[in-house]
């Protein structure tokens, strides 16, 4: 099985370069022979600010080319609190999360592929004390069940840290500390092979104790040094994952005519100034 994987597209009518590598993002699906397409969040520029880009946002996404599985970022529905002593700058809205699953379909799910078990969380949702919150830590204890030894790969926003397991400080880039933990002795039960994420517009390889977790970069833009510390690198890009049987392959594609721009080259962000 082929999987496209897509993150961080920032579509809106407003955000006319965005829309523009969007296009140049389903003419190499289309070309990819790909099975299905997983978006790991921020699907909109801001629909926080402006709930009407999930409409938007969903309409850029009709006729794709394979069947979608989308993942919510905290553009879409709001974010997470950083630690229980710092709250969310734009928390969680329950009715924000509801427009999202009339237009993108369920925010956590799981699916069987050749002999893998895919598993799509919500990461915007840990740490929230939402009663979603809940739902979805019960739905995640089945998945780990239903997984048994199949090989499993977890896809989700935000990484789940920066360097290693152990990392303590809280940072917006990444999933709390306090669900973290949680979430890392939940799947420390899977096989688990590959986590995917988005979120921090760079891309990154690494394997830490047996698993690869790649950051995949933005369809949208990067963010320059300026704005953003570098961990991974700045391109503007998404990844095609390849399943079979036990083994699997992961790269890195940059398609012809996706321009690689910065934030700040982008006309949504000169018109705020």
């Amino acid at each position: 099985m082929r999987i496209a994987i897509v993150t961080d597209s920032h579509l809106a009518a407003s955000a006319p370069e965005c829309n523009y590598n969007w296009r140049a993002v389903r003419e190499y699906v289309a070309r990819s022979a790909a099975d299905l397409t997983v978006h790991l969040g921020d699907i909109t520029l801001d629909a926080v600010s402006d709930a009407s880009q999930l409409e938007t946002a969903r309409a850029m996404c009709d006729k794709w080319p394979t069947p979608f599985r989308f993942l919510p970022g905290n553009h879409d529905i709001g974010d997470n609190p950083l630690s229980p002593e710092i709250p969310a700058q734009h928390p969680l809205e329950t009715e924000l999360i509801e427009r999202y699953r009339v237009n993108f379909g369920p925010d956590f799910w799981a699916i069987g592929a050749e002999r893998w078990y895919l598993i799509g969380a919500n990461a915007q949702l840990f740490g929230s004390n939402m009663a979603l919150e809940y739902e979805q830590w019960c739905w995640l204890d089945d998945c780990v069940r239903n997984a048994g030894t199949r090989p499993a790969a977890l896809m989700l926003h935000k990484p789940l840290f920066q360097n290693t397991f152990a990392d303590s400080a809280p940072h917006i880039r990444y999933v709390p500390i306090e669900p973290r933990r949680r979430l890392l002795d939940s799947i420390a039960r899977l096989n688990l092979r590959i986590v995917l994420s988005g979120h921090t517009h760079q891309y990154l390889d690494r394997t830490i104790e047996g698993v690869r977790h790649v950051w995949v970069p933005s369809t949208a833009f990067f963010i320059p040094d300026t704005d953003q510390d570098r961990v991974g690198e700045k391109i503007t890009g998404l990844g095609l994952l390849e399943l079979n049987s036990e083994d699997y392959r992961f790269d890195l594609v940059c398609p012809d005519h996706l321009v690689r721009k910065s934030l700040l080259e982008q006309s949504f962000y000169t018109s705020l100034k």
